[in-house]
Formats: structure tokens, C-alpha cells, sequence
């Protein structure tokens, strides 16, 4: 196995122990052990536990957050089509299992973002790209006569990703799908208003 592969192997096992423990209860001996390698190997790849959580953010959770957004850029369908379409992915993918994790942005949110400045600009470049991705596609709507005139765009982008993060930390705490699917609803709802 090469180097890269051992690093994303390290990294991929990294971040479901996130997921699952929250950062501060991280255990890397406990991850390396399960993927029978060295500490020494670990601390080649990541100097230290925060490089490993740094790394999970910028190599796993922005890309994969920031590719829905990134692609309202490159398309012309109805930005609020899109936006709901993704909204009710989401919903239709969310398992109790899902659920009872979190959302492993959201949760680093929490925890991280009082304590660690580092981490809270890391998970700030995310969210600033959620919302700012999601107001220039609403925007673009205003001006193809999609989205209605007097939007607060930013606003408008700004709640959604709240009310998005905000429907998997209710769901969270109920350990409720339903109540996931209930307020990914009204989210659907809400965008469905500032149609044209």
C-alpha cells in the first residue's frame, strides 16, 4: 500500500471516530491500533491531533459539503428546484443511524468552534461557502425572473443553512427521523415562498 493510500486509510478512520466520539474524545491509538500500523506512521502524516482534525475538515467534510453548493454555479435549472431537491436528498437519506451521529460539520461546530480558533475559521470557510454559494445562485434567480425581486438573498441562504444544521441537532437530541424529515419540510416550505 502507498503512502497516499495509508494516509486517506488514516484520515477516513480518523474522522468516523470523530464522528462518533466528538474530537475531544478522538482515541488515535485506538484508530491506529484497529488499522495496525505505528504512532510513529500516524505522527508522519499528522504532527499532532489537531493537524488530524485540521486535515478532516479541509480534505473531507468542506469538499464534500461544498460540492452540492459549488455546482449551483455551473447550472441554469431554478436555483429554489435545486435547493429543495437537495434539501429533500437529504431528508430521504437521513437513517436513525445518521441521525444519532449528527451531522459531522454541525457537531464540530459545537463542539470545536468555543475553543479552538483554528477550527472555528476552518469550519467557517464551509459554512461561509453554504450560504454564500447558495445566495449568488438566488440571485442569479432575481435576475432570470425565478426568484422574487425583493429576496434578502443572503438572508434568505443564511436561514436555510441555519434551519439545515439547525434540523439535524433537533433530530439529534429527539433521535427522530421524523422530526428531521418535519423541519427539512418546512425548509422546502419556506424557499417555495420566494418563488416568482
Amino acid at each position: 500500500m502507498n503512502a497516499t493510500d495509508t494516509r486517506e486509510r488514516i484520515l477516513g478512520r480518523m474522522f468516523q471516530d470523530i464522528h462518533k466520539n466528538g474530537f475531544q474524545g478522538l482515541r488515535a491509538d485506538r484508530v491506529i491500533a484497529d488499522l495496525g500500523i505505528t504512532k510513529g506512521a500516524l505522527y508522519h502524516y499528522f504532527p499532532s491531533k489537531d493537524a488530524i482534525g485540521l486535515a478532516v475538515i479541509d480534505e473531507l467534510i468542506e469538499p464534500s459539503y461544498l460540492q452540492f453548493f459549488r455546482g449551483l454555479e455551473d447550472v441554469d435549472e431554478h436555483p429554489i428546484d435545486l435547493l429543495q431537491k437537495h434539501l429533500q436528498w437529504l431528508a430521504n437519506k437521513a437513517t436513525p443511524d445518521e441521525i444519532h451521529l449528527g451531522c459531522p460539520l454541525n457537531n464540530l461546530v459545537q463542539e470545536m468552534s468555543p475553543i479552538n480558533e483554528s477550527f472555528r475559521l476552518r469550519l467557517k470557510v464551509v459554512m461561509d461557502g453554504m450560504i454564500n454559494y447558495t445566495t449568488k445562485a438566488l440571485e442569479r434567480g432575481i435576475r432570470n425572473g425565478q426568484v422574487k425581486a425583493d429576496a434578502d438573498c443572503a438572508a434568505v441562504a443564511g436561514f436555510m443553512v441555519a434551519g439545515m444544521e439547525g434540523a439535524y441537532g433537533v433530530a439529534k437530541v429527539l433521535m427522530s427521523v421524523v422530526s428531521f424529515h418535519r423541519n427539512i419540510q418546512q425548509l422546502v416550505n419556506y424557499l417555495e415562498s420566494f418563488r416568482a
